[in-house]
């Protein structure tokens, strides 16, 4: 990873802990820009994370409760969603998702946030991280959704 890859992954990581809704946004939209360009999710895909996402946090999630993750008007977000469980979504509403998505075991954690198989964490050590870094990510899924 270049100094730039590790800054913006950075940035995200301290966001993410600083529970500042604002910083996560900005921090995850510019990461997944930088690494991935446009991103975009098919229908079938969102509707999936979707369940993925609930059996993560261990209760179902609304349609309305998905639009709240990804910071959509209350008024008509609910109504988004379920279009774009159909015709599929792009853009950084997208590209949180699936940053959020981190927070199941059936999604990866990306591979510009994998910071555990570094040379430096011992191979035993690895799976613990793995799995204390899914459990921050559920986390910031429960307190955006309070």
């Amino acid at each position: 990873m270049c100094r730039y890859q590790v800054s913006l992954v950075s940035q995200a990581a301290r966001a993410i802990s600083s529970n500042s809704r604002r910083s996560v946004a900005v921090a995850v939209s510019a990461a997944c820009s930088f690494f991935y360009g446009s991103v975009s999710v098919t229908g079938p895909e969102l509707k999936q994370l979707r369940e993925d996402l609930g059996e993560a946090i261990g209760r179902s999630l609304s349609a309305a409760e998905m639009a709240k993750l990804c910071g959509l008007a209350p008024g008509n977000g609910a109504d988004t969603i379920r279009k774009w469980e159909i015709t599929g979504s792009s853009g950084p509403a997208t590209e949180l998702l699936r940053i959020l998505a981190m927070a199941s075991d059936r999604h990866p954690i990306l591979e510009n946030f994998n910071v555990f198989d570094r040379f430096n964490i011992d191979e035993k050590e690895r799976p613990a991280r793995r799995e204390e870094f899914r459990e921050k990510m559920r986390d910031e899924v429960r307190r955006r959704l309070d």
